[in-house]
């Protein structure tokens, strides 16, 4: 049973006002923010050391690992809608909490894996656990604080969720200094207890609004995975989501192997991204409680993924170090644009179409485009665009290009008559 939310002085009560707007619950808006950094730091130790892990530890190859990865998220992917649909039923935050709870013992799991097929187990269970997390956690910002402050909520808990994954992945560089499988132990153990503290965080949060709604005697239908227009939209949302493969996997081989910049580049590119991204994501979310706002923020932020594209090509064609490593920076700054403000469209998209019966799962199914970029992206953007050179980049952003004059004709196409957009102003 959760206590009642004690008095909030009046002073902090207008900031809370201010940043999250009058359904604001200052209480539920820190869990969250909480939830967020512990969240966040556990999946920074997990991404930062897990491969070298893999390697180093259980001994398997790069082919080994990329396929259990993949079938990992794969896994993810089927299950996502399936658990949008129990978080409608009982509760984002209950099931956000068994998703955490679910989690730990997967590291567990993984730690004692001594075979492929155990490691295929563990890395299967938390990739059902793990892709699911985003929407169902989006979900819950949207019954915490309402439909005036989630824009805003989300974007603050990006900017925690980037300091969280540089608190984690440092941690993980001084475990993987260690050399020996204690140092990689304290990685998955830490990222254990990291998930059990969220899920207890979660139990003692407050109710959030609608927890006991009408949503929780719907049928399992996905009526949303059967709507081409829905996951149309979900698709031009994961192309758009690119980025992300080109930070993790592009950016580091096109350096390394197309440029004449020195290879500590790389480290340099991921500061500046993670800065920028701090800095950047409450101001990029600005004007994406609209529908017509969160269309302009993900048409900008196609188009903005266009423009890096220009720099990485010139970088490759530039002799100069110096003019080398200036071009590499601005790329990575307006690429960095482009995932602020794809995240803030991408948020006020789905939240606008999502009818009202059935919210999480809708979030959980435009998920789906984000999610399969996981998948796929990387083969992509290094056999589409690294292995190829210039002209890779070039198809490449005449595609992203393509994706991004498509957004407003699909998401007019996928609006509905229901009040899905409570609070916004809806107009494409």
């Amino acid at each position: 049973m959760t206590t009642p939310e004690p008095p909030v002085p009046p002073g902090r009560r207008r900031l809370a006002l201010a940043l999250l707007g009058p359904a604001a619950s200052l209480r539920g808006a820190r869990t969250l923010l909480g939830i967020g950094l512990i969240d966040s730091t556990g999946t920074g130790l997990y991404l930062a050391g897990s491969a070298v892990y893999f390697v180093a530890v259980l001994g398997l190859s790069a082919a080994q690992v990329g396929f259990g990865l993949s079938v990992a998220g794969l896994l993810g992917l089927v299950c996502q809608p399936v658990l949008g649909w129990l978080a409608d039923r009982h509760g984002p935050r209950r099931v956000l909490a068994l998703l955490h709870v679910w989690r730990a013992p997967s590291f567990g799991v993984l730690l004692l894996a001594e075979s492929y097929w155990q490691f295929l187990i563990a890395v299967a269970m938390i990739g059902v656990g793990q892709q699911a997390l985003s929407p169902i956690y989006q979900a819950l910002v949207e019954r915490t604080v309402g439909a005036e402050g989630r824009l805003a909520m989300m974007a603050r808990s990006r900017v925690v969720y980037n300091v969280g994954f540089s608190l984690g992945g440092l941690a993980a560089t001084v475990a993987i200094g260690y050399g020996t499988r204690t140092g990689f132990s304290m990685i998955m153990l830490g990222n254990a207890v990291f998930c059990l503290a969220a899920a207890a965080m979660l139990t003692t949060a407050p109710a959030a609004d609608g927890e006991s709604g009408s949503a929780r005697r719907a049928p399992l239908r996905l009526h949303h995975l059967r709507n081409p227009r829905h996951l149309a939209v979900a698709g031009i949302n994961g192309v758009l989501s690119l980025h992300i493969s080109l930070l993790g996997v592009g950016i580091p081989l096109w350096v390394t192997l197309h440029t004449e910049a020195p290879r500590s580049t790389v480290g340099v590119l991921l500061v500046v991204n993670t800065v920028v991204a701090v800095l950047g994501q409450v101001w990029a979310s600005k004007g994406s409680d609209t529908l017509d706002g969160s269309v302009t923020a993900l048409r900008r932020g196609g188009w903005a993924l266009v423009a890096c594209c220009l720099f990485f090509i010139a970088a490759a064609h530039t002799g100069a170090t110096a003019g080398v490593v200036a071009l590499l920076v601005a790329g990575v700054v307006v690429m960095t644009g482009a995932e602020l403000f794809q995240s803030a469209g991408g948020w006020g998209v789905s939240y606008a179409l999502a009818p009202e019966e059935g919210r999480a799962e809708y979030l959980a199914t435009f998920n789906l485009g984000t999610g399969l970029q996981f998948v796929v992206g990387p083969t992509i953007v290094t056999a589409g665009v690294i292995d190829r050179g210039t002209a890779g980049w070039a198809v490449f952003a005449g595609c992203l290009a393509i994706a991004t004059l498509a957004v407003r004709p699909l998401v007019a196409a996928a609006r509905t008559p229901s009040p899905a957009g409570k609070g916004l102003t809806e107009h494409a």
